[in-house]
């Protein structure tokens, strides 16, 4: 039996609303009105292709949004890495759950692409999390943007200090990595007040809104003073993310400190490879110049960007949970534990089988991006190891594409037509997600009550 109508005309149009607001983008973007006097015009590649990394909050560029787009072009991608953070899934199940009335409830189709989106909701009420995903958005990147005027107001004038934290403060939140500037953050490297401000953001967007909501009921129930505790899944994303970025951020420090990206000096080392940490965990801002970081370091930013932020969350990636179970399954089998196990808690078999899915899928999306990718831009050419040899910034810009990540060696506005639309598709496929694009496709297959003969085969 296959999956019910209404369902899978859902999760379609889902599909199709992203690729909608995409083009609508693009054709905005193409408008005169949308580019400074005396600009060349934007080509209906790089328009589509901005849309798309706008809307996917990624943050690669083929033109300078600064100098390429006016003020009115400029609003256009905001909006378009606004709507692209909520997510159109957030967006329509909230004035689904408003317009039906709290009586009716969430029909299964709709309860059942929200806990895509955002994981499991059996510990918040589906209402309630939507209105905590809007109120905390707008508040967050409301200070943030307050913060940032701090910075801006001394440089710039009142309405273009205003326009530029508001900017950047959703930019961040969003994990999208548009800055106005055409060297990113790098003008900024120094500026704790700048960092500190932009990290927050990037990781409150990149921890999941479920994540939040369970921290403010864990918090009220401390300050009531009864005994609670975070779920695990709010115990993987804290830690594992705290981790990462920490290790991250040590790791490129004794690799970079004294090297041409960084510099010498010890505080603007730390600081920037820090910023580096968390940006690269899909972001897209940098401080640094990425193109001059050492083939090491290039290397631990893709481990980062594959792994990405966490579910239900702006951010891109596998997830810092898929990363967290597979790191269970190894040290459990190890250990010859029966069971995958973790922080004195058992991970259903189920959940093991989807990180595993997420992970080989990813996997096979990055190879088939940088075939693809290598196939456009390399084309019948020889390959001369002395001159050539760009297959790291080539397996850079896919996994930064895939994980909706933002950060380029300088590739991005080099690529060819064909090479553009490359990048655009990992993009979405990033953004979307690869078990949406599959119910979208051919919806949820019935369960199967029946198994083959068991038959072994040799491993190693």
């Amino acid at each position: 039996m296959s999956a019910p109508v209404n369902e899978l005309t859902f999760s379609r149009l889902l599909v199709l609303s992203f690729a909608a607001t995409i083009l609508t983008g693009a054709v905005l973007l193409m408008l005169p009105i949308s580019r400074v006097g005396g600009a060349d015009p934007v080509s209906w590649i790089d328009a589509l292709f901005t849309a798309t990394s706008a809307v996917c909050v990624t943050g690669l560029t083929v033109r300078d949004t600064g100098t390429v787009f006016s003020l009115f072009g400029q609003g256009v991608i905001l909006v378009l890495i606004q709507v692209g953070g909520l997510g159109f899934l957030t967006l329509s199940t909230f004035f689904i759950t408003r317009f039906q009335g709290r009586r009716k409830g969430m029909s299964l189709q709709h309860r059942h692409l929200l806990e895509i989106s955002h994981g499991s909701v059996n510990a918040v009420a589906p209402s309630r999390l939507l209105v905590t995903i809007l109120w905390f958005t707008f508040l967050v990147e409301l200070a943030g943007a307050g913060l940032l005027f701090i910075h801006y107001a001394r440089t710039h004038a009142g309405a273009e200090a205003v326009w530029l934290a508001v900017f950047h403060a959703i930019s961040a939140f969003c994990n999208a990595g548009f800055a106005l500037h055409a060297d990113s953050l790098m003008g900024v490297r120094n500026d704790l007040l700048v960092n500190g401000v932009i990290m927050v953001l990037i990781v409150g967007g990149g921890l999941g809104f479920l994540v939040v909501a369970d921290m403010g009921l864990w918090l009220k129930e401390r300050l009531a003073r009864r005994r609670s505790q975070l779920s695990l899944h709010s115990r993987v994303v804290l830690r594992t993310s705290a981790w990462l970025i920490l290790v991250g951020a040590v790791l490129i420090a004794l690799v970079e400190g004294g090297g041409a990206a960084m510099g010498r000096d010890p505080g603007s080392v730390t600081l920037a490879s820090l910023f580096l940490s968390v940006t690269s965990r899909t972001a897209g801002f940098n401080t640094a110049d990425t193109a001059q970081l050492t083939g090491t370091t290039l290397f631990l930013v893709i481990l980062l960007m594959a792994i990405g932020g966490s579910p239900g969350s702006t951010a891109g990636g596998m997830k810092t949970t898929t990363f967290t179970v597979c790191i269970a399954l190894l040290t459990s089998r190890a250990r010859n534990r029966p069971r995958v196990e973790w922080l004195e808690r058992s991970i259903p078999d189920e959940t093991v089988t989807k990180s595993l899915f997420v992970v080989t899928g990813y996997v096979l999306a990055i190879l088939c991006g940088l075939l693809l990718l290598q196939l456009t831009e390399t084309g019948q050419q020889p390959f001369n190891q002395a001159e050539d040899n760009r297959f790291l910034a080539y397996l850079f810009e896919t996994v930064s594409a895939l994980g909706t990540v933002g950060l380029s060696t300088g590739l991005t506005p080099t690529l060819s037509t064909a090479g553009k639309l490359v990048i655009s598709v990992l993009m979405f496929v990033g953004r979307v997600g690869p078990l949406l694009i599959a119910l979208a496709v051919v919806g949820n297959a019935p369960q199967i009550r029946y198994a083959f003969a068991e038959e072994n085969v040799n491993i190693g």
